[in-house]
């Protein structure tokens, strides 16, 4: 896929805090592809796709299956190649890896090569076996040992559940065009529809579509792979809701003490919490009490004033002050 077929996107406000540094997930993808691609062309006169890439066979190959994943890491010696998808896949996947987390980001990349993978070169083996008794036996090997490089399917996929996560985000299409990102999306995949009927093409439309398809099923299914594995954060930052709520309101209960989980919706999806200590609901109730206790002392100051309270009152309210400090 070529520097045409990608788009870039104008950071929002509520833009990646960690995905430009070198903890970041897509960091280490786009350092991974560009060392490959680098040794690959430049010093191994492509071996290493000859290695590395997924053929058709491959399907009923178990020993092969590796390809599934390392295809996705290979690109084709031309650099717009891997130029259009690393600069999509960084673009566009920092408010994605912001959103999910790194670790359920990567789970979630990995997983869209691989059944991008199998679905590409399932279908053409399908295909390929259907029309073996119309194809000489030189064509069923040349198709049998067609192949595809590239990360193209999982930068589609991220492409895709960017678009559904921000829906109304500016894209900026070839850096010029202003767009919705869900018109984006649909343009996407009405593209790669086309392209899947057209047969002359070189470009694995097929994979594509996989990705997006993969895409489409972990928004709407609400997938955590990280829950299924029993790691990872729980939650999925809602960077949008600081913008839905009035400033002033958001401020206030943030000076009032509520920590960051406010921030988050939760993402368990069924998954029982461990039951808590006995500790753990001493404090709660004690918080419940004192926050009780603030708004009573807080009520009676906006009726009578700072003077009304006791010297008492005044040094609950101190303590309580430094309290919810400590706890944000």
């Amino acid at each position: 896929m070529g520097l045409q077929d990608r788009d870039y996107y104008r950071e929002p406000a509520f833009g990646s805090q960690t995905a430009g540094s070198t903890h970041s997930v897509i960091f280490y993808l786009i350092v991974t592809n560009v060392i490959v691609w680098v040794l690959d062309f430049m010093f191994l006169q492509g071996r290493l796709t000859q290695l590395f890439a997924l053929r058709t066979v491959d399907f009923v190959h178990p020993t092969q299956w590796y390809r599934f994943l390392t295809y996705g890491f290979c690109h084709s010696a031309d650099v717009w190649h891997i130029l259009g998808n690393m600069f999509s896949l960084y673009f566009l996947g920092r408010s994605v890896e912001s959103r999910y987390g790194g670790r359920e980001f990567l789970i979630f990349y990995l997983f869209a090569v691989v059944l991008g993978g199998i679905y590409w070169s399932g279908t053409n083996y399908w295909a390929l076996a259907n029309a073996q008794e119309q194809l000489s036996q030189m064509e069923f090997i040349r198709g049998s040992l067609a192949s595809v490089v590239g990360a193209s399917g999982a930068v589609s996929a991220v492409t895709i559940l960017f678009a559904l996560n921000f829906p109304r985000v500016t894209v900026l299409i070839w850096g010029l065009i202003p767009m919705p990102a869900f018109l984006l999306g649909i343009l996407i995949v009405v593209m790669d529809l086309a392209g899947a009927r057209n047969q002359e093409t070189n470009i694995a439309h097929s994979v594509h579509l996989a990705g997006a398809a993969f895409a489409v099923l972990y928004y709407v299914l609400r997938i955590r792979f990280c829950s299924v594995f029993g790691y990872g954060r729980p939650k999925v930052r809602r960077w949008e809701e600081p913008f839905r709520r009035p400033r002033e309101k958001y401020e206030q209960q943030y000076d009032r003490g509520f920590d960051y989980e406010d921030d988050y919706e939760d993402d368990s999806y069924g998954y029982a919490p461990a039951s808590k200590t006995a500790e753990e609901l001493r404090l709660e109730e004690e918080n419940r009490r004192l926050e009780e206790e603030v708004d009573r002392l807080l009520k009676k100051i906006s009726q009578s004033g700072m003077q009304s309270l006791t010297p008492q009152e005044l040094e609950r309210l101190r303590n309580a002050s430094q309290r919810f400090r400590n706890r944000r």
